[in-house]
């Protein structure tokens, strides 16, 4: 491929690249979609020099100058989707009694299906890189987006899909006030708090039978997202073959989703960390094969995890690369702790760019722009990605004929 030198009259501002953006070594700095939005910017970009296919070239500077239609933001939609989760829990008695909860529910799960179908590993680094905003209610979409993500991956049926995705958001539907409260404590539980805690997965299915809900995936995980493997978890103290997968799925979302989250009695692990932990409690806490496809799903070093290379850069996972090991990461500080002019990409399998350790993110105060690493499908504004007519949730959902909602061996085969 021959490459060109890039023009400053070439890029647009405020508009995506139309094509991926090299040095003069070859090596990739901006990837085609990325946006440039200001002057200062786009001067020390061309300065410093940039390289792109000249074929591409030619052809853009043969084309007349159009208004790009922006591609999905796969960050606004969930921001969307957080957004209507809140208001929807500020009168989830109302939405009972009016007969909306169900209807609303299934537009946030269509908002969450749509952003993972746009782009999974901008909708994985949203969990670790925006936890702005209420807790309890942005940890329900975050569960869910892991939830879909593993779903899909475990060749579930929509419908079976869908009610996970559901029983992410609603299964601390009854005590969203109550965790806000326990995230903030550093005191130990009290025994009428460990009392309330343990009655919310029970309290939750209630309310959504008293919804219209008959769905058995839907009911049956929210029942059991704290059961353990072990017959350790509770409110039934279920375990082994009485668990089922779709709660067990659940667990594992929840578990991973808080565990990478500060609380007060507690600071936030790295995301492999987490991982590691569930891998270690397989057998004990969760189904050992429900386990295997999550990690396989959400990988070593998920998108979003920040990472010092070898060469004391540091940067943020962007993508699955050649191995488990070896993820694409984008460097935005330099080895001497300041931040880089352009955002570089580092193919950690090459020894020079190998990670060397993980970074806290409550040690490492720079925000990530995330529409700078992953383009306009991380913009922080819209248009937001639209969702394909949701799933099949009603408040009087029943089984499809012939379909088996039950955990089959071969569906615990599959994960």
């Amino acid at each position: 491929m021959a490459n060109a030198r890039v023009r400053g009259s070439d890029i647009q501002l405020g508009q995506a690249l139309k094509w991926d953006v090299y040095d003069n070594s070859g090596l990739l700095l901006l990837s085609r979609g990325y946006v440039i939005n200001n002057d200062a910017q786009l001067d020390r970009l061309v300065r410093f020099g940039l390289y792109a296919d000249a074929d591409a070239l030619a052809r853009t500077r043969n084309e007349p100058v159009v208004e790009e239609t922006r591609q999905p933001s796969v960050s606004a939609t969930l921001n969307l989707a957080r957004r209507k989760l809140d208001a929807l829990i500020a009168d989830v008695e109302g939405a009972v009694r009016q007969g909306r909860l169900v209807p609303a529910l299934n537009d946030v799960a269509g908002q969450i299906d749509a952003a993972c179908s746009q782009d999974a590993n901008v909708a994985l680094a949203m969990i670790l890189l925006r936890q702005e905003g209420r807790y309890a209610t942005r940890h329900m979409v975050n569960v869910a987006t892991v939830v879909r993500l593993v779903a899909r991956n475990m060749g579930l049926s929509a419908q079976q899909e869908g009610a996970l995705v559901a029983a992410a958001l609603t299964m601390n539907i009854t005590m969203v006030d109550f965790q806000d409260e326990l995230k903030s404590q550093n005191a130990p539980l009290t025994p009428t708090q460990r009392t309330k805690l343990e009655r919310h997965p029970m309290e939750a299915r209630d309310l959504l039978l008293r919804a219209g809900v008959t769905d058995p995936v839907w009911l049956s995980a929210v029942a059991q997202h704290h059961e353990h493997h072990d017959g350790s978890g509770y409110p039934g103290h279920l375990s082994g073959t009485a668990l089922e997968v779709y709660g067990q799925l659940l667990a594992l979302a929840d578990i991973f989703c808080a565990r990478i989250t500060p609380a007060a009695y507690r600071p936030a692990v790295a995301s492999n960390v987490a991982l590691r932990g569930i891998l270690m409690e397989r057998g004990k806490s969760f189904d050992p094969a429900v386990a295997g496809v999550f990690i396989k799903t959400l990988g070593v070093f998920p998108p979003g995890m920040l990472v010092r290379l070898v060469n004391g850069e540091v940067g943020v996972v962007v993508k699955p690369g050649s191995g488990p090991q070896n993820p694409l990461v984008a460097s935005y500080i330099n080895a001497k702790g300041t931040p880089m002019n352009v955002v570089l990409r580092r193919d950690t399998s090459q020894e020079a760019y190998a990670i060397a350790e993980t970074v806290d993110p409550k040690s490492f105060s720079a925000y990530v722009n995330m529409e700078a690493i992953w383009g306009l499908t991380a913009s922080a504004v819209g248009p937001e990605a639209r969702p394909t007519g949701g799933y099949p949730l009603s408040s009087s959902l029943a089984p499809t004929p012939g379909e088996d909602v039950t955990p089959s061996a071969s569906l615990r085969e599959a994960a």
